[in-house]
Parts: structure tokens; C-alpha cells; sequence
């Protein structure tokens, strides 16, 4: 699968085990209401995800393998990203892992996973966006566009004028990502970006999940010029 088709939808889930917690007591919901979360992304076109999990390896383990486990018995073409925990995408057959600044380099991840494995890269500035042209990145993050929440040691927001410079500046598919809600997803998909990583901005009054209604928004911006 290409890039373009990992990304024909225009939204990239990150189901963020802490934030779903917090806000939506997922560890005591029934298989049922998992089923049906995974069955909408699947009609919805998602072609990628990401599982992200800040606890001990224990509980991420635990979490990365019952959305693991569903999102291969019901989608049938998705690609399952890990952030961080390069160990646990070998073992529990995800295809790929997210890593930021900060974490083990590409080159080391590209060396333990090969080249069949999807790498993404969290990016924050020019630099680091020049950076990424010489490594085996498959997918740029950049940001964060907004003020984020789901993740307290956020740098200072990019904005949308520091997207669109991003995606002119990479090779590479550029994924806008922080704080993004699902009244910016058209101008995101308007600064050229080829995708919008959301995790709080999936989800609606009462819980309820939001996928379509976030991939019509970034369409409307599809063809609006920058």
C-alpha cells in the first residue's frame, strides 16, 4: 500500500489509550462498542492508525493487543502504527512504530524492522523537516499546530502558516498533528498536508465517534487554494 493510500481519507486516528481512560472509561467497555468503533473506521475508509500508550509496558501491551487483535479481524486493509515501543510492533505483528525527537533515531528503528515496516517522525520546525529528507521515513508528523492537551510537554504551536511551509519544504507526506479539532480540517487539507492525526477531535458530545463526519470536513478543503 502507497502512501497516497494510506492516506486517501485524510484522517489519521490515534486511539491514545490515556485520553480515551480519562475521558471515556475505555478499559470497561463491552467487545461490542469496540467492534463498532473499529466497523466505523473501516466503512469510513481509515487505512492507518495509530496506538499510542504512555503507561507501563505492561497495560500497553494489554491495550495494543485487543485493538490489534480487532482492527485485524474487521478492517481489512489497515496498517497499525505503535508509538514508541519499537519492541511490541515485532512481537505483536503491528506494521510499523511513530517516533519523536527524542526517541530511538530512524536508522535504528529502520534496522530492527526492515524494510517492510511503516516509520513515522514527529517534527516541529524547518530544521527538523530538512532533517527528515535523508532519512527512511515513510510519513512526517508536524507540529503541533494548536494547543494540545493529550500531551503536556507540547512545544509551542506551529499554526497553519508553519504547515503549509512544511509540506512545501519535505519529500515526504506530511501529516499535521496537535490539537487539531474538526473545524480546522479543512484548512488543513487546504495547506497541502495529506493528513490530519487526530485524538481528541474524533470524538463528539456523549462519545460519540466522529471519523466520517472529520473525513467529509477535511475533503471540503481539498480543492481550496493555501
Amino acid at each position: 500500500m502507497t502512501g497516497s493510500d494510506l492516506f486517501s481519507s485524510g484522517i489519521y486516528p490515534i486511539l491514545d489509550a490515556g485520553w480515551l481512560q480519562r475521558h471515556l472509561h475505555e478499559e470497561t467497555w463491552p467487545a461490542s462498542e469496540r467492534v463498532r468503533l473499529v466497523r466505523d473506521m473501516e466503512i469510513a475508509g481509515i487505512r492507518l492508525v495509530q496506538l499510542r500508550c504512555k503507561d507501563s509496558r505492561l497495560r500497553c501491551r494489554g491495550f495494543f493487543e485487543r485493538w490489534i487483535d480487532l482492527m485485524r479481524g474487521e478492517m481489512e486493509q489497515v496498517r497499525i502504527v505503535l508509538n514508541d515501543h519499537l519492541d511490541l510492533v515485532t512481537e505483536l505483528g503491528a506494521d510499523g512504530v511513530h517516533v519523536g525527537q527524542e526517541d530511538m533515531t530512524v536508522a535504528e528503528c529502520r534496522a530492527v524492522l526492515g524494510s517492510d515496516h511503516l516509520i513515522g517522525l514527529s517534527t516541529h520546525n524547518r530544521l527538523e523537516i530538512v532533517d527528515s529528507l535523508a532519512m527512511a521515513v515513510d510519513y512526517v508528523g508536524f507540529g503541533p499546530l494548536f494547543k494540545t492537551d493529550s500531551k503536556p510537554d507540547a512545544r509551542a504551536p506551529c499554526g497553519l502558516e508553519g504547515l503549509a511551509a512544511a509540506v512545501v519544504e519535505s519529500g515526504k507526506p506530511v501529516v499535521a498533528i496537535g490539537g487539531i479539532q474538526p473545524e480546522h480540517l479543512a484548512a488543513i487539507a487546504a495547506s497541502g498536508a495529506r493528513a490530519a492525526a487526530m485524538i481528541s477531535g474524533l470524538w463528539g458530545t456523549g462519545g460519540r465517534f466522529m471519523v466520517g463526519h472529520c473525513i467529509r470536513e477535511f475533503a471540503r478543503g481539498k480543492d481550496v487554494e493555501p
